[in-house]
């Protein structure tokens, strides 16, 4: 029986082509029970201002709505499909199989674009020669020590041993490349650096570029296992760049400073006045 959770232009039969140049993006979101992120995602990717794009949604099968919020709006999202998965990068990887265009972005829901125009700026950059290309992005902070934003241009590539470039919402990635190498569904939070890190050592071309590409909500970083987080960058480390005594102190170290972070900082920090916080989350690049 055919899945009845589907739908979009592509279904529908009303898919518009184009024939032009300039290079076919696909975007991608995956969702799960999140219908008002969603939404603000859905308004940011729809409000752009280029127009070859593709727009997927990979849902999880929620039950809040989002499959209703769906069939409204076929007629602005290219596919779609409600189905269960085994995680987030299962879930992306269905939507790279499912894209068509020659590069692809993922913008999970609570995600957006910089600008109206961040997709017509990309545009310019991506020269079929290349195989990443990857930009800034703007953190948004909204929490009891107040609102707040970050840009951050990406980290210096040489040090994608330790730290991805940049966040997957600022990196753009060949369609083609995507489906070869699809993410690793045994990590739980780095499968994006695991990929990047896979390109960098078989020497596929990156290339930044001076765009700040998304903006995006990290008031609930604090919540996400740093522990595991810097567990799973070490394996990568060692899958990709091979032992070595500085590598393995760098990620040692870390470990010991989120240790401390999580087990004594966290019982000391609500003793201290609310504008020592932020400015020592700033400093040190915790927001």
């Amino acid at each position: 029986m055919a899945n009845k959770n589907c739908g979009g232009k592509r279904l529908l039969g009303n898919q518009q082509t184009f024939n032009t140049h300039l290079p076919k993006l696909s975007i991608i979101t995956v969702t799960y029970n999140r219908l008002q992120e969603l939404i603000e995602t859905f308004a940011s990717i729809t409000s752009q201002t280029y127009y070859n794009i593709e727009y997927i949604v990979i849902d999880g099968s929620s039950q809040d709505g989002t499959v209703d919020f769906l069939r409204t709006n076929d007629d602005k999202i290219s596919y779609w499909v409600s189905e269960k998965d085994a995680g987030i990068y299962d879930a992306m990887n269905k939507g790279a199989l499912a894209a068509t265009g020659d590069w692809i972005i993922f913008m999970n829901s609570g995600d957006k674009f910089f600008a109206e125009d961040t997709l017509a700026k990309v545009a310019e950059y991506l020269d079929n020669s290349l195989d990443v290309v990857y930009g800034g992005v703007e953190s948004v902070v909204n929490d009891k020590y107040g609102y707040r934003t970050y840009q951050r241009k990406p980290y210096e590539l040489s040090l994608i041993w330790r730290e991805i470039p940049s966040c997957h919402q600022s990196v753009f990635v060949k369609r083609k490349l995507q489906v070869q190498y699809p993410f690793d569904t045994c990590l739980t939070w780095c499968a994006d650096h695991d990929l990047l890190s896979k390109l960098y050592v078989a020497r596929y071309r990156f290339q930044e570029i001076p765009v700040i590409i998304s903006r995006f909500d990290v008031s609930g970083g604090a919540s996400r296992d740093l522990l595991s987080f810097t567990r799973e960058r070490w394996i990568i480390c060692r899958r990709y760049f091979g032992k070595s005594f500085y590598k393995d102190w760098y990620f040692l170290n870390e470990y010991k400073s989120f240790w401390l972070q999580k087990n004594i900082i966290s019982k000391i920090r609500v003793l201290l006045p609310s504008k020592w916080i932020v400015a020592l989350r700033k400093y040190r690049g915790i927001y």
